[in-house]
């Protein structure tokens, strides 16, 4: 039997070509996404300002959620900033055998500026330069006024020892002295500073510890981790973490891209590879026929079948992990560029995706051999002979089970999804039309027949070149219901999701800025001052300015069960100027009493945890401190999209920055947007890295963080496109090809190259038009729900665009090929062709 394989693997080499393609994209695809997991579960950082520590203690990235009693739940969030350390652990640390030396670090945002140039730079403590890896020279401590910079800072800068500079940090600038240049141009750009000389806020960024001479690294670690809890001990390469908390922050985007890309590509391929290895197996009826008359049984022309397959998607397979690497790349590189990671995480890939990736693909072809093999196991000899030409378009009991049971989860998800809020609309749109795509392919023949009887009026009824088209098809139902699952796939998952996806993102890209009243904005590297702010506010061309901070966090007393599954959004403003710069109706109290530690909430959300103005709320913060804030105000607040309300300075104590880094600005009456930013560019001229920016640059900044389930829908669009290019390629190419001898009677009875060239055309679009006008029905599974999850406007340019832009996307994967393959097949003279037939 597997001489017989082989020997069908050579001579059909051909014809399995699709089969080979469709696995070798499948398991580059699959490389890709196990590259993603991998790198969000190892979250490898390369350290450049701790490389001197042997292991690096930070704050547990994750926080824990509560359950109503106030327990510890399984459920996990990341912390949407810096988790600091109490500065108590430096001691604690220190008491630990095996531990030499116990370094606290903290990092600031700065801005230097010299004669030169300005420069935005990580400052550090400077009792941190023990473990930065760095050789010191002899006198290099800075003393007050004074700074330390690395060659890669100094550079940039054109400065050297004993030049001066303005360093920017939480918003003051002072001209300090260059104590000494360290370490080399590839060294990380920093500037220390003493340690006494930092921005404000308590606690510690991160730890370095240095093991003492024959210590036990595992033993110290599970020390650290167990005596001082709440902690997250690096080492290697991961210690990179500790410098910036967004390689934390990018464990969940990477792993849900690797899984749910892995996901997708997973059903795409059995779909898609199920309807190729049918149609390989329905065109080798004759042959099947053959191998039975001869005495062959049904178990081993089924083994056959299957086994032909099987080691076409093994080859295919292993051809497509040469090229996961390369795709995985260019995938990481797109997330660094859109912000969705950041530079310092490195990519990872192991033996295991690329051990899944041969194992899955390999195993989805095996199981669609399988199915499609089933015929070849029943059937007599006689019956596959009678069938050889044109066999019945039968769909089997288990697919139309199947189909109608996606269709019914469909409709279920998005059913769910209409009763969903905004935030979470995504998890239940996007499988929903994946659902819908997935009985549409199963239930493909059934769909296109009822497409024929619809579009029969259309067709020209039975007369012309239509007629003859509708008939041929009806003929050949199931080879060219491929076409039709293609066209449902591209128009409904691609499509769909794409639609949906844009939807939510501009629903949501509103929201964030709607509430904002605000014309103008500042922003600052280096942080701003309540001074400087207030120096804004005052100038005539302004109504209002009011210091802006961002952050997330959850409101553990009283339980709140809206927020699990995601922080709520916190919003810090300076009380006096609130009222000027957003747009929120105040129900209750008054915005004016933001100070100190008090919150303002949504109406519907203080009815809902049963709180008052006057009441105390307890909240985590970003950054994992708690405190019980009173409540000072309620508001309207957009449904789905609400945010709590805080003073700017306690927020920003909060924060990575320790600092708002933002203000809102409000034109006087009367004044114009070009006076109003004439006047604030004359403000803040010589102060370095202040920028001033309108409402697009504000947009900018909220928008941030938008882009991971756009990020997986167009490369779940771009994974249908090429599976429907794949599956159209070898239906149209194979069917078509096995008709030379019709063909050519054609041409003998009178037709024309061009008259059998349209045909085959006719024949084509309808089996897409038929797979379109499904592709539409599922699309509005993800679509319809999330327009009314977001209040949508459908009529909007955009959904006509995609829907467009779709429809022409199946045009061009179908028809160019339909008319490659008709030419192929009518090359050269219809009476040889009908000769070589014979």
């Amino acid at each position: 039997m597997l001489t017989l394989i082989l020997t069908g693997l050579r001579h059909r080499a051909a014809a399995l070509t699709a089969i080979i393609v469709a696995a070798g994209l499948g398991s580059a695809l699959l490389v890709l996404s196990g590259a993603m997991f991998e790198t969000g579960i190892r979250l490898s950082a390369p350290p450049e300002r701790v490389g001197g520590a042997d292991l690096v203690v930070i704050g547990d990235p994750s926080y824990t959620m509560l359950d109503r009693e106030g327990g510890k739940t399984t459920d996990h969030r990341p912390f949407p900033e810096r988790h600091r350390l109490p500065e108590a652990v430096v001691d604690e640390a220190a008491r630990i055998r095996g531990v030499a030396e116990a370094v606290p670090i903290r990092f600031y945002d700065s801005v230097a500026q010299s004669s030169a140039r300005a420069s935005t730079l990580t400052a550090q403590s400077w009792a941190s330069v023990a473990v930065s890896g760095l050789t010191v020279p002899q006198g290099a401590t800075p003393r007050a006024g004074e700074v330390v910079l690395t060659a890669a800072a100094a550079g940039p800068l054109a400065v050297t020892d004993g030049d001066s500079v303005a360093l920017t940090i939480a918003g003051r600038t002072s001209t300090v002295h260059v104590a000494g240049v360290i370490g080399g141009p590839a060294d990380a750009a920093t500037v220390f500073l003493t340690d006494d000389a930092g921005g404000p806020g308590d606690g510690i960024d991160a730890l370095g510890v240095v093991l003492a001479p024959g210590a036990d690294e595992a033993s110290v670690r599970r020390a650290l981790e167990s005596e001082i809890g709440d902690v997250r001990v690096l080492g290697g390469d991961a210690r990179g973490a500790a410098e910036d908390p967004a390689v934390s922050a990018s464990r969940v985007p990477t792993i849900v891209i690797g899984a749910v890309f892995g996901g997708i590509v997973l059903t795409v391929l059995a779909t898609v590879a199920s309807g190729i290895v049918a149609l390989s197996v329905r065109q080798r009826s004759r042959e099947i026929s053959l191998l039975r008359a001869t005495g062959a049984t049904g178990r081993q022309a089924r083994a056959l079948l299957v086994g032909e397959a099987t080691i076409a998607g093994a080859l295919g397979a292993l051809a497509g992990l040469t090229v996961g690497i390369p795709l995985a790349h260019a995938l990481f590189a797109v997330m660094r560029r859109s912000g969705l990671v950041p530079d310092g995480l490195q990519l990872r890939v192991g033996l295991v995706p690329f051990a899944i990736a041969v194992a899955a693909t390999s195993l989805a072809i095996w199981l669609a051999a399988r199915l499609a093999a089933r015929p070849a196991r029943r059937s007599r000899a006689i019956d596959a002979l009678r069938e050889a030409d044109l066999p019945a378009g039968r769909v089997g009991v288990t697919r139309r089970l199947l189909g109608g049971l996606f269709a019914l989860g469909a409709i279920a998800l998005a059913v769910i999804t209409c009763l969903m809020p905004p935030s979470l609309v995504s998890a239940t749109a996007g499988p929903a039309a994946l659902a819908g795509a997935i009985s549409a392919a199963l239930l493909a023949p059934v769909h296109l027949r009822l497409g024929l009887a619809l579009l029969h009026p259309v067709a020209g009824g039975r007369r012309g070149l239509g007629g003859l088209a509708h008939a041929n098809v009806r003929s050949r139902l199931v080879a060219l219901s491929t076409i039709t699952g293609a066209a449902a796939l591209v128009v409904g998952v691609g499509a769909g999701n794409l639609l949906s996806q844009a939807l939510l993102t501009t629903a949501a890209a509103e929201a964030q800025v709607e509430t904002i009243t605000a014309r103008a904005v500042i922003r600052a590297a280096g942080g701003i001052t309540p001074e400087q702010a207030a120096e804004v506010a005052a100038l005539p061309e302004v109504a209002a300015a009011s210091r802006f901070v961002t952050s997330g966090g959850w409101i553990e007393q009283p339980y709140d069960g809206s927020h699990r599954d995601r922080p709520w959004s916190l919003r810090g403003l300076d009380g006096a100027q609130a009222h000027a710069v957003i747009g929120n109706e105040v129900v209750t109290g008054d915005l004016a009493a933001l100070d100190g530690p008090s919150l303002a909430l949504p109406h519907r959300a203080a009815e809902d945890l049963g709180v008052r103005v006057g009441d105390t709320v307890g909240v985590r913060f970003g950054d994992g401190a708690r405190a019980d804030l009173r409540v000072v105000a309620t508001y309207e607040d957009l449904p789905g999209y609400e945010h709590l309300l805080l003073p700017a300075d306690l927020l920003a104590e909060h924060t990575t920055a320790r600092v708002p880094t933002t203000v809102l600005v409000a034109p006087a009456s009367g004044t114009s947007l070009a006076a109003l930013m004439s006047a604030l560019d004359d403000a803040v001229a010589g102060s370095p890295g202040i920028v001033v920016g309108d409402r697009d640059a504000l947009d900018a900044t909220l928008q941030q963080g938008l882009n991971v389930n756009a990020l997986i829908n167009t490369l779940m669009l771009l994974v249908v496109l090429a599976y429907a290019m794949i599956a159209v390629v070898n239906t149209v190419a194979v069917s078509t090809l096995g008709r030379r001898r019709e063909l050519a009677l054609l041409r003998l009875a009178g037709a024309t190259r061009r008259q059998v060239r349209r045909l085959l055309l006719a024949e084509t679009a309808l089996a897409a038009a038929t797979g379109l006008a499904v592709g539409l029905v599922v699309a509005c599974a993800a679509v319809l729900p999330t327009a009314v999850a977001v209040g949508a406007d459908l009529l909007a340019p955009l959904p006509a665009t995609v829907l467009f832009g779709s429809g022409v996307a199946v045009a061009l994967i179908t028809l160019p090929i339909t008319a490659a393959a008709a030419r192929r097949a009518m090359a050269g003279r219809p009476a040889d062709t009908i000769t070589r037939a014979l």
